[in-house]
């Protein structure tokens, strides 16, 4: 028992420092839970999208001119139409076969030189094309450019001049607009006003009644008692004085007569 009292005084003196050992947290940093968040918001709304129509005679120029500001907005990310066909169909380009798009072109050949008297007909364009705005490219002297908003079914103040412009202001030109209107296109609708509740017991009374006729409305009831007495009574005056009965005879005494 003797040989075994060094030991254990030993093993005890010795555990505290073990533990303060074990504790002591060096801190490598070797936690591998890394944010991996790049910050992309997948929620993010889409770019928008536009279409580009040729207003009147659609010749070779301005129909180049649609197509080449086509090409120049998808650069910049803006979306068009998927369809081929159908944004040849918005530019007056001929059909080369049975696309369907008949419609289309004849919407196309009936917009004016004048885009702000065919308002109807920009609107129907973007709901088919599925655009948030219309690039318009048409012909004042000088090829313009102008932008349509679908949603507002409006033209925006201010044109283009397609040769007095560069690539860049071009896209600006465009890009500012059409954000604009995806950002009304997007913008859920006011909710509509609350219905006033009416009291079931109390109709509502026309602004043009006046009070009396109110009144009149109440006591008609007796006033129809009323003629109705008045009538009978008269009837019983009239109809006595044309009975033409007889008054009962009577005896008359003269003297000195039999």
């Amino acid at each position: 028992m003797r040989r075994w009292l060094p030991i254990v005084v030993v093993l005890m003196w010795a555990s505290p420092v073990l533990g303060q050992d074990a504790g002591t947290g060096t801190g490598t940093g070797t936690d591998t839970g890394t944010d991996t968040d790049t910050g992309t918001d997948t929620d993010a709304a889409p770019p928008p999208k536009i279409g580009v129509v040729v207003a009147g005679d659609p010749d070779d120029t301005l129909r180049n001119t649609a197509a080449f500001i086509e090409t120049e907005a998808t650069a910049s990310g803006l979306r068009v139409p998927t369809d081929p066909a159908l944004r040849k169909a918005m530019r007056g380009e001929p059909a080369t076969d049975e696309d369907g798009l008949d419609g289309m072109r004849s919407i196309r050949r009936g917009l004016g030189l004048d885009p702000r008297k065919d308002l109807e007909s920009y609107k129907r364009i973007g709901i088919i094309t599925g655009a948030d705005a219309l690039v318009v490219v048409h012909r004042e002297g000088d090829i313009l450019i102008e932008v349509f908003d679908v949603s507002a079914a409006q033209f925006y103040e201010g044109a283009l001049h397609f040769g007095d412009s560069s690539s860049k202001q071009r896209v600006e030109f465009v890009r500012s607009r059409a954000e604009q209107a995806q950002r009304r296109w997007s913008t859920p609708a006011p909710p509509p006003p609350p219905a006033s509740s009416k009291k079931v017991n109390e109709p509502e009374q026309p602004a043009d009644e006046s009070r009396a006729k109110r009144r009149i409305k109440k006591a008609w009831p007796y006033l129809v008692a009323g003629v109705l007495i008045a009538a009978g009574v008269t009837y019983l005056i009239i109809d006595r004085r044309d009975t033409n009965e007889a008054e009962p005879p009577l005896l008359r005494f003269r003297p000195g007569e039999e």
